[in-house]
């Protein structure tokens, strides 16, 4: 339906709602509480120095290590041609060895780090790391170590004392052991160790320290975690160590020993091999030993008991071929021997205790490499179990450890093969020798029997010599490959302490600040989004094409009356400026009817009835306001008249219009009261007389200015709504609900309210997001009369007339 409005605004109507959050009206409300922000910055502040003060600081402590490859020591294979030296290292696998618990474990134990100290201050207790304490506890190996943490205080040169609190901690009931001495062994809490002294106490007499003994597995663990190591550049052998904790000395010698520790187990990974190798040769050199003293005791004899006999040529021919023969069969024994050595482990499932047998002068390549693979798979097998032990993978799922696994029990297969077939050829070799020697024996037969006895004594004798000394030579070997070996583990940069990490203190002031800062905005954000109140024009014109004729501001005075009153306040002046555009809707013409209405009692509406009226009156214009509320008249007060004849009382037929008809004070401003309450307001305001007598007072009068009842409770308005020229719908900031100007759209749109405008009242709020600045002169109105349907009170105002 057309509307001929000179202000009604032609934009389609559509279901856009405002923007969730108005922006402008959040900056607004910002700007207006900017105490309440900088209260919370600063309350941010204060927190961030708090956490930044009482924070425990945590440090890095970094290390750079060197793994040195073999060629640079590989000096004992080249200087005595020694096979023992293992020529390849997988430096994949140094990070997970030196991350392994039992190597950890060591370190913990040989610093005494189960055992923390701490001392306790005014707000929270700190770790105390002393390795020159006076007081050293050494803890009783055989003794399962378990209880609660108790504390310890130094008395004197001579003693100390122990105390702990219960296991009651409701009554904190504890035990407290008096005068124990030093160097003497103590039975506390669960824990047996032995005090020591350890230099002047002095200076720590009186102080109590809290003493936690842990289990050294639980923090090698825990280190296992925190060790952080990385390859410098790619494809380096530098590594980098580093660890973080909050006692700078304490991780710096956890380092400094961790390190020193890996020296020492790579020295004896890579003298392992020779070690057992030099035990195998020892038994050896134990049984060619016995039987060369017992040749040389032959020799000795013989010479005692015979004149000396001289070999001739053929019988030192056939001695020294016998010789030879007896020393590869030496051999063969020596390589079966070493067989049976391996076969013996492969059962026992001993792998680690296996060597090549190069290591022993045995020259097989075949058994060799099959030794060697072998050697090196158990070496990834052994790593996903140290794996397994920390908890890093699980050996049984891990298909790459049964991939291993398989290929291990597979070299086993073969390496059993191997030396099955070597059994075989070396039978066959040691068959052959035997043979020639049986007939060399036949030979030297022929020759006189002392001259064969001899023969056959240095044979043996200088066989076993021989032997005695290859042995001697293989056993000195791998004692100098044991002997030269040195760690290719080399410190580049030994364990310092950088600057602390945590907490960050720029950055939690920063956070702090933020965060103060948000929080209100935050609230603002949020009491913007519940707020489903009408907060500005904008919010008007999203909701509604209804244009909006005027606005008023807020009235802080008591007075409700104030064009007459103040005619020179910015509040009157408001209400001029709506009786100016008023007139475009009038286009100038006397003899009209403005109804004036809102949703909800409280919003104004009998107060802007009133003050319209009234600068009306003031521009010379006869005017007469009729108090249409029948429910609760109310607007007689503020002009100084009387309820006791009123328009209830015209219609019903109980008065006459020159007897209702009241003379004001205010020139050429005349009232109808409301009257008596009826029973029956909504149907007195139907009958016919109602629009005779509004036709008849148009002659009258030039303006009327009804004072409805609220639409959004009754029907009065709506039956009123026909005999008006213009409907003026009263909205009042931050009070009237936004869905009150969708019911306000329908009502407009099917015809309902015709000829209808917004008066936008009590605008407190002004500039960013609120519209209206011209409006927000600081007077307002003071709506009053505490209407009379509804018993809520606007809390925003002291104001006793503050209800409709």
């Amino acid at each position: 339906m057309a509307n001929n409005d000179p202000l009604y605004n032609e934009q389609e109507v559509t279901n856009a709602k405002p923007p969730l959050v108005n922006v402008k009206r959040v900056i607004a409300r910002a700007l207006r509480f900017w105490y309440l922000i900088v209260a919370s910055v600063l309350a941010g502040l204060a927190i961030s120095y708090v956490v930044n003060r009482y924070t425990t600081r945590i440090y890095p402590i970094k290390a750079s290590i060197i793994i040195k490859e073999n060629e640079d020591n590989l000096g004992a294979k080249f200087l005595y041609n020694n096979a023992l030296v293992n020529p390849y290292r997988n430096h994949l696998n140094e990070v997970y060895i030196m991350k392994s618990y039992p190597l950890l474990q060591e370190v913990v134990e040989s610093l005494h780090l189960e055992i923390a100290m701490y001392k306790e201050g005014d707000i929270k207790t700190t770790e105390y790391y002393n390795p020159d304490f006076p007081l050293q506890i050494r803890l009783d190996k055989k003794h399962k170590q378990s209880g609660r943490p108790f504390f310890i205080k130094i008395i004197d040169d001579k003693t100390f004392q122990i105390y702990y609190e219960g296991l009651d901690t409701d009554t904190k009931e504890g035990r407290q052991l008096q005068s124990l001495s030093f160097n003497d062994s103590v039975s506390v809490n669960g824990f047996r160790f032995f005090a020591a002294k350890n230099g002047d106490v002095n200076e720590f007499i009186g102080i109590p320290f809290l003493v936690s003994i842990r289990d050294p597995e639980v923090i090698a663990k825990q280190y296992s975690s925190k060790l952080k190591l990385t390859w410098a550049e790619l494809q380096s052998s530098v590594l980098d160590l580093e660890i973080q904790g909050a006692v700078q000395k304490k991780e710096i010698d956890f380092l400094s020993k961790f390190i020193e520790r890996y020296q020492l187990y790579d020295v004896q990974k890579k003298t392992r091999e020779s070690k057992m190798a030099i035990a195998f040769l020892d038994r050896q050199l134990q049984v060619i030993g016995d039987s060369l003293q017992r040749y040389e005791d032959e020799v000795v004899n013989f010479k005692k008991e015979n004149v000396t006999v001289n070999l001739q040529a053929e019988t030192e021919r056939l001695y020294q071929k016998m010789l030879s023969l007896e020393e590869q069969n030496f051999q063969y024994k020596l390589a079966e021997n070493y067989n049976n050595y391996v076969i013996t482990l492969l059962k026992q499932e001993k792998l680690n205790d296996v060597f090549t047998p190069q290591s022993v002068g045995i020259q097989d390549q075949v058994l060799s490499g099959l030794i060697t693979e072998l050697l090196s798979e158990q070496a990834s097998v052994n790593l996903y179990q140290n794996n397994a032990q920390r908890g890093v993978d699980k050996t049984a799922d891990n298909p790459a450890l049964q991939s291993k696994m398989q290929k291990i029990a597979i070299l086993k297969q073969d390496i059993a093969k191997a030396i099955a077939n070597a059994k075989a050829t070396q039978a066959i070799n040691q068959q052959f020798i035997q043979n020639q020697i049986n007939l060399i024996e036949n030979q030297l037969r022929k020759i006189p029997n002392t001259e064969r006895k001899l023969a056959n004594i240095q044979r043996n004798f200088t066989l076993r010599e021989s032997l005695y000394m290859f042995l001697l030579q293989k056993r000195a070997e791998a004692g100098l490959s044991e002997a030269s070996t040195t760690s290719d583990i080399v410190v580049v940069n030994p364990p310092s302490a950088g600057g602390a990490i945590t907490p960050k203190v720029s950055q939690n002031y920063l956070f702090g600040a933020l965060l103060g800062f948000l929080i209100p905005v935050i609230i603002f954000i949020v009491v913007e989004i519940l707020n489903d109140k009408v907060q500005s024009r904008e919010d008007i014109e999203f909701m509604t094409t209804v244009p909006v004729v005027g606005g008023i501001g807020h009235n802080r005075e008591v007075e409700t009356l104030v064009v007459i009153n103040k005619p020179r306040s910015s509040m009157a002046e408001s209400f001029r400026a709506l009786r100016s555009n008023l007139n475009y809707f009038t286009e100038n013409k006397n003899n009209q009817v403005f109804m004036v209405t809102s949703s909800l009692p409280g919003e104004g509406k009998s107060f802007t009835s009133l003050n319209l009226a009234s600068v009306f009156a003031l521009a010379g214009k006869k005017t007469l306001l009729i108090g249409a509320d029948l429910r609760k008249p109310k607007l007689y007060d503020d002009l100084g008249l009387k309820n006791d004849l009123g328009l209830s009382q015209y219609l019903s037929n109980l008065a006459t219009l020159e007897q209702v008809i009241q003379t004001s004070e205010i020139e050429n401003l005349d009232m109808i009261a409301g009257g008596a309450t009826p029973p029956n307001p909504s149907e007195l305001l139907l009958k016919p007389q109602m629009k005779e007598l509004i036709e008849h007072l148009r002659q009258r009068y030039d303006f009327i200015v009804l004072d409805t009842p609220p639409m959004g409770l009754v029907t009065d308005a709506f039956v009123l709504a026909d005999l008006a020229n213009h409907i003026l719908f009263v909205v009042r900031q931050g009070f009237t609900p936004m869905p009150v100007l969708q019911s306000l759209e329908e009502y407009h749109q099917r015809g309902k309210l015709q000829n209808i405008s917004i008066v936008f009242n009590d605008l407190r709020k002004s500039g960013l997001g609120y519209g209206y600045g011209s409006y927000g002169y600081g007077y307002g109105y003071g709506f009053g009369y505490g209407y009379g349907y509804s018993d809520k009170r606007d809390s925003r105002s002291n104001n006793s007339y503050y209800t409709e």
